[in-house]
Parts: structure tokens; C-alpha cells; sequence
């Protein structure tokens, strides 16, 4: 049961995902000549994108993670404030995202090197915001619920970053 519930939010995040990916990707054939109207249009799709994926995830979340009323009162607070912290960190991957694609024609070594060291430090972050949201979940919830939670948002922002990865180009 739990597995075909994991199996079928997985299926739902990459459809969703996909599907929202391509109508940013469909935004920025049609963009009109203007680079900065063209720009301002992927943005919006980019963000609208962004607003489906975190909706679709909370939903998979309400789905798989069973809380009691006594654990969702203290779960689903916690759990927008770490999306909150967590969006901020996909502002930032969204702008090194955008970066690259700025430079992939005349990407230099130097150029990579700067691009590298920005991913690296974001994923330290994102490690950083999961201790930190994991520690503050463990005050108020038990640690299976804790760490099912982390399985899950662990899950799906893998398949999310499988759906971007696999839309950049590969540096040579």
C-alpha cells in the first residue's frame, strides 16, 4: 500500500514537473523579440512552474504523511516555513540555472569554476536547511514521522532535480 502511495506521488511530481518545464520551455519559444520582455515572460513561467511543483508537493506530502490533528498542528507550520527557506535556495539555483545559459557559448574555465563553486555552496545549504528543519521537527514530532517526511521531500526533490538536469545541456 505505502509503496503504490510513494509510486503513484512519484508519477504525479515528474508528470507534474514535466509538464510544467515544458510550458516554461514553450513561454520562451514564443517570447517576443524585446530580450528584457522575453526574459520577464520565462520568468513568469519559471514561476508559475515553481508555484504548481510546491503545491503538488504539499499535496503528495497530506497524502503520505498520516498525522494525527496533534502532529499536522505542529508539522504544517514548520513545513511552510521550511518551504519558504527552501524556495529562497531554488531563487538561487534558478540563478546560477540562469547564468550558465547566459555563458554556455563562451563558458571559459574561469566561468566554470565560478558556476561550480556556486553549486557547491548551494548544496551546502540545502544540507544545512535539512539538519536545521530536521532538529526543530524532532522537538515537537516523533523521529519516524520526522524522518518519513525527510524520505519523502528527499524523493521528491530528486525527481525534480532529475527533471531540470536532464533539460541543461552538458559542458564540453
Amino acid at each position: 500500500m505505502r509503496k503504490t502511495i510513494l509510486s503513484a506521488a512519484a508519477a504525479v511530481a515528474v508528470i507534474l514537473l514535466s509538464a510544467s518545464f515544458a510550458a516554461a520551455q514553450t513561454a520562451a519559444a514564443k517570447a517576443p523579440a524585446d530580450p528584457a520582455q522575453a526574459r520577464a515572460e520565462v520568468d513568469k513561467a519559471i514561476e508559475a512552474m515553481r508555484k504548481d511543483a510546491r503545491a503538488g508537493k504539499s499535496d503528495i506530502l497530506g497524502k503520505t504523511m498520516k498525522l494525527d490533528s496533534a502532529q499536522a498542528a505542529a508539522f504544517w507550520p514548520l513545513y511552510k516555513q521550511y518551504e519558504a527557506e527552501a524556495k529562497l535556495l531554488g531563487d538561487e539555483r534558478l540563478g546560477i540555472i540562469q547564468d550558465f545559459a547566459e555563458h554556455f557559448d563562451a563558458l571559459d574555465d574561469v566561468k566554470a569554476k565560478a558556476l561550480l563553486d556556486r553549486q557547491m555552496a548551494l548544496e551546502d545549504k540545502k544540507l544545512a536547511l535539512q539538519k536545521k528543519y530536521k532538529d526543530e521537527m524532532l522537538k515537537v514530532l516523533p523521529a519516524k514521522t520526522v524522518a518519513r517526511f525527510l524520505q519523502v521531500d528527499s524523493r521528491l526533490n530528486k525527481l525534480a532535480e532529475l527533471t531540470v538536469a536532464s533539460e541543461i545541456p552538458l559542458i564540453y
